[in-house]
């Protein structure tokens, strides 16, 4: 979906903070103001009101400069101040989009919430935004505004009650109404969770603002720029810096609401892991989560299969924690495959590609190079994928020593004699199996014909392989099935 909006109905509310009340949490030498005064300047010059836009920065004492130059008018960066411009300002505005863009600190609470810090924070009074509920305020019918990009460069770090956080975190909740069903959300958001926004101090930007700026640029004055195409553009931004400066996460909610994450690799952590094969993973982020427990208390996982029949996704789902979960094993993440060369041969053959100052004697039989590597290996906690295991016997020789920094996952259609703790994996739910679907076939194929692809969907007692083979036939040249 292309999104048209005319610039006199666009209204924009941009915040940059770099100096807060507690001045320990001020950003060294600034860079969030110059970035929002940048966002708020390319609003105006492609032809949005000033009177629509709304400044709120919170500049360092040597960056006040910036703001006496800018020719807008220049706003507190306050939770009450901000939160004010939401609900009694932009809240009963007919329009057609709004930008909003922030740069600053934010954090994590427990409950995984992200928050955002406003300039009044301190140590006594962590005043924030509660970013979850300023979306879900947005989307719904208390927000006239029907379209809404937000591009959120902020850290999203844990900051622990042991660290000084209170335990409840107070903020500002939006209160939203009932959802509309015509309301369109594109958002990017420059962290992960228990991640910093990395910030290029040489040229005061972070780098996701900037990386964002030059692919509004590449738009050739396009308003508003396509955002799939800006997605892009900032994605292969990313991968042209020096990684050990890049942003380690980059998430995008499109206006239909797919929901990408593309993991980058700032510490050049070795790995093999396959690409994935999905078009659009769905249903399953619960079952990663649980896996990912399971690994923490487990040297050795295994997936397996509820049906005993393949096709419910177990490669799929090892393939998206191992992508996920990549920054978590530092020492790498090496897959391994039971059917095809033989899993020492494997084993020895990533350590030397991947591993540096890795070289075991030729000297050694194959069992000794394989202990070679678990002495050897470089330092950090390490994955170990077994991909579709069909005999146990085939992997004991080459499983590490336990209570090792090396953790163990296996893939299995074996419900049975199971050694080790295991995630059951089954059918989709039937939302789930309906979402996958939906992305096989497209949402107006679906929609024009639910009831029969709700059949589909139990016809193939919602596993994912059947609904793939169905899509499949489904495209074929003349394909009546469908």
């Amino acid at each position: 979906m292309q999104l048209t909006a005319k610039p006199d109905r666009t209204f924009g509310l941009i915040v940059g903070i770099e100096k807060y009340h507690e001045t320990a949490w001020n950003v060294t030498g600034g860079g969030p103001a110059d970035d929002a005064l940048k966002f708020a300047h390319w609003l105006h010059l492609h032809g949005v009101p000033k009177e629509n836009i709304r400044l709120c920065l919170s500049a360092l004492e040597e960056n006040h400069q910036l703001i006496g130059e800018c020719g807008l008018n220049v706003e507190l960066a306050t939770e009450q101040n901000i939160s004010d411009i939401v609900t009694n300002f932009l809240s009963p505005k007919s329009g057609d989009l709004l930008y909003i863009f922030w740069a600053g600190h934010g954090l994590i609470t427990s409950e995984r919430e992200r928050r955002l810090l406003c300039a009044d924070a301190n140590k006594q009074n962590w005043q924030n935004l509660d970013l979850k509920s300023l979306l879900d305020f947005l989307a719904s019918d208390r927000f006239q505004i029907r379209n809404h990009i937000c591009i959120i460069d902020a850290c999203a770090n844990y900051v622990l009650e042991s660290k000084g956080r209170p335990t409840n975190l107070g903020g500002k909740a939006f209160l939203s109404g009932q959802p509309k069903q015509d309301s369109q959300q594109f958002v990017l958001l420059a962290t992960r969770e228990g991640e910093q926004a990395k910030v290029y101090y040489e040229n005061k930007t972070g780098y996701f603002s900037q990386a964002v700026r030059e692919a509004f640029a590449a738009a050739n004055g396009n308003f508003p720029p396509n955002m799939r195409e800006v997605t892009e553009a900032v994605k292969q931004r990313f991968t042209s810096l020096d990684k050990k400066q890049l942003p380690t996460y980059f998430y995008s909610r499109s206006w239909d609401g797919d929901i990408e994450k593309s993991h980058f690799n700032p510490f050049d952590i070795p790995h093999n892991i396959p690409q994935s094969q999905a078009r659009k993973f769905v249903g399953r982020d619960e079952q990663i989560e649980q896996l990912h427990q399971l690994l923490q208390a487990n040297d050795v996982v295994a997936i397996s299969d509820v049906t005993g029949q393949g096709g419910v996704g177990k490669t799929e789902l090892a393939i998206q924690y191992s992508w996920q979960y990549l920054e978590d094993y530092s020492g790498g993440c090496c897959w391994l495959n039971p059917q095809g060369i033989d899993l020492g041969t494997q084993l020895v053959e990533f350590g030397v590609v991947n591993l540096s100052n890795f070289n075991p004697p030729n000297a050694l039989s194959l069992a000794g190079q394989v202990a070679s590597c678990w002495k050897n290996w470089q330092a950090g906690k390490v994955l170990l994928v077994f991909d579709d295991v069909k005999d146990w016997k085939q992997i004991q020789p080459y499983l590490p020593p336990k209570g090792s920094r090396f953790k163990v996952l296996i893939t299995t259609r074996l419900n049975t004699g199971l050694v080790y703790p295991s995630l059951p994996l089954g059918k989709l739910s039937a939302d789930g199996a309906l979402e996958l679907l939906t992305t096989l076939l497209g949402k107006d194929r679906v929609e024009k014909e639910l009831e029969f692809a709700k059949g589909l969907c139990r016809f193939v007692d919602y596993v994912p392989i059947g609904l793939y083979q169905i899509a499949a036939q489904c495209r074929e040249p003349g394909s009546e099935s469908c």
